[in-house]
């Protein structure tokens, strides 16, 4: 008997509907399985096996054809599990459906429980946008799938309940309200932000880090226009603990990015998801991490860690430690805020537009500068930094150097600035950016935009170029420079720039050749 249900694959951050056609037929007993299926399918042969002993039913000594259709496009993952397990019971006649047509997802394991899967948000929403009105989802991913709304959901913990959810002639009770459209491009409703994992790390307070008034100001107007960040300076400064202040002083989320999040994060396997993802992504990677887990590939491909910085912050600590390959593959996400991977199963283009944060020792010993303490070669540290190709450094818009602080300074004195007020001076220079035409922060203004909402006099024009001149920048360092300061005047209210927010910007620059020395202050 043939038995014909519904589940759904992943392709990069899409979910794709497949159907599950299920052969029972006599003959030889056998298990095959095709339809261009990876490695997970195929050893779904022996999960579904077990599943369906150790739950009660019998494993029917048939021959058993699994086609997954369309044949042409790629299956990953283990989420038609139940549907397989669900059409041999159907094809065996061990029961018969009576709750109308329900597509399926969901891993099994041996003993018949259901594991959630990955991308069950993109999933579920691809089946909605088929037309589906009834979906049977692992009991732990139920609320991610009442992410989607326009269907019902029904959570199964085993898979007998999927099959007495099936023999039921009624619908069960419905699903609360939709939260969230189907489209990438929708808009979302209030959805209750709730935390993707149970107790996060806790995240520093800007108070707590004492001295470095320059650092703290650099990175205030860094992340008010979304612009590249670089911090040097020698162990022990403060460097990670800035870094680490960041999701703190950034505006959550909302409507679009809080989707788009959501559905990376589903995708990456960060869940049980609860709720939509109003925080910005915080990545922070090891530098030995591969160009991969960076950029991103395997089977699938799957999402690197420049899609999981998608709409917020890419932190790379110890830059320089980061091999040659992960840094010069930085070039296009900053550049133009996606990716593009191309394998052998396929290709894909990816969203890649976060915010580059990193942080970097001025040589390999760290201490180039402090005299007597370096015990670098000559030409040492000018060749560690110089691993930042210039390609990269004309990306990044701030520079600053850390300078030890002082024993004074760190255990006396009133305490800094919070991060509450920071990040109320981040969220209004935002703000004012965001509601300029065009709708984007001043890191992804070019051209004639950004000097349309620069309104630069004469003489300020006349001050960028001396600046320009001065600097040998290139073209777009220029361009970079006026960002910077269209950054800082939003954040001082201003609806020009002046040059004094040009003059601000011109300290942040990158050096042009040696590593910059930080002594103790």
């Amino acid at each position: 008997m043939l038995a014909t249900l519904l589940s759904a694959t992943l392709v990069a951050l899409d979910g794709r509907v497949i159907r599950v056609e299920v052969d029972v037929a006599p003959g030889l007993p056998g298990f095959t399985i095709v339809g261009l299926g990876d490695a997970s399918i195929r050893e779904a042969r022996e999960r579904v096996r077990g599943a369906l002993r150790n739950s009660g039913f019998m494993h029917p000594p048939r021959r058993i054809t699994v086609n997954l259709a369309p044949a042409d496009v790629p299956k990953t993952g283990s989420g038609a599990d139940l549907a397989i397990a669900i059409g041999i019971l159907i094809g065996s006649e061990q029961f018969t459906a009576r709750a109308g047509r329900a597509a399926l997802i969901g891993e099994v394991s041996l003993g018949g429980e259901i594991r959630p899967v990955p991308g069950l948000l993109p999933m579920v929403a691809a089946l909605a946008r088929r037309g589906v009105r009834r979906v049977i989802v692992p009991a732990d991913g139920a609320d991610e799938a009442r992410l989607v709304g326009g269907l019902e959901v029904v959570p199964a913990d085993t898979v007998t309940d999927a099959v007495e959810a099936l023999r039921l002639r009624h619908r069960a009770a419905p699903t609360p309200p939709a939260r969230v459209e189907l489209a990438l491009g929708g808009s979302a409703s209030t959805a209750p932000a709730g935390p993707i994992l149970a107790d996060p790390a806790p995240i520093p307070d800007l108070s707590e880090v004492r001295g470095q008034m320059e650092a703290r100001r650099a990175l205030e107007v860094a992340l008010a226009g979304g612009h590249g960040f670089l911090m040097i300076g020698p162990p022990g400064t403060g460097k990670t603990m800035l870094a680490r202040t960041i999701p703190a002083l950034l505006p959550q989320l909302s409507g679009e990015q809080a989707l788009a999040a959501t559905i990376v994060a589903s995708v990456s396997g960060e869940g049980p998801l609860h709720a939509l993802v109003r925080t910005p992504p915080f990545r922070s990677p090891h530098h030995t991490s591969s160009y991969a887990a960076i950029v991103g590939g395997g089977r699938g491909p799957v999402p690197g860690e420049v899609t999981r910085a998608d709409g917020g912050v890419l932190f790379l600590d110890e830059l320089a430690e980061f091999s040659r390959d992960v840094l010069e593959a930085l070039r296009q996400p900053l550049e133009d805020g996606r990716v593009s991977i191309a394998r052998a199963s396929g290709s894909a283009t990816l969203p890649a537009r976060f915010q580059l944060v990193a942080a970097t020792n001025p040589c390999p010993c760290g201490h180039y500068g402090d005299e007597g303490r370096c015990q670098c070669a000559q030409g040492v540290p000018e060749r560690y930094v110089g691993r930042i190709s210039g390609p990269l450094r004309d990306r990044i818009d701030i520079w600053v150097t850390l300078a030890r602080m002082k024993a004074a300074t760190l255990v006396g004195g009133p305490d800094p600035e919070p991060s509450s007020a920071v990040a109320a001076r981040i969220a209004a220079a935002r703000a004012r950016q965001l509601g300029r035409p065009g709708n984007r922060l001043n890191s992804r203004v070019s051209g004639r935009a950004l000097r349309a909402i620069a309104h630069l006099e004469s003489v300020t024009s006349r001050r960028l170029s001396d600046l320009a001149d001065s600097e040998h920048l290139s073209g777009r360092g220029t361009e970079r420079l006026l960002r910077v300061a269209r950054t800082v005047a939003d954040l001082a209210g201003s609806d020009s720039v002046e040059i004094e927010h040009l003059e601000e910007a011109a300290r942040w620059r990158p050096p042009s050749s040696n590593p910059p020395v930080a002594l103790a202050v």
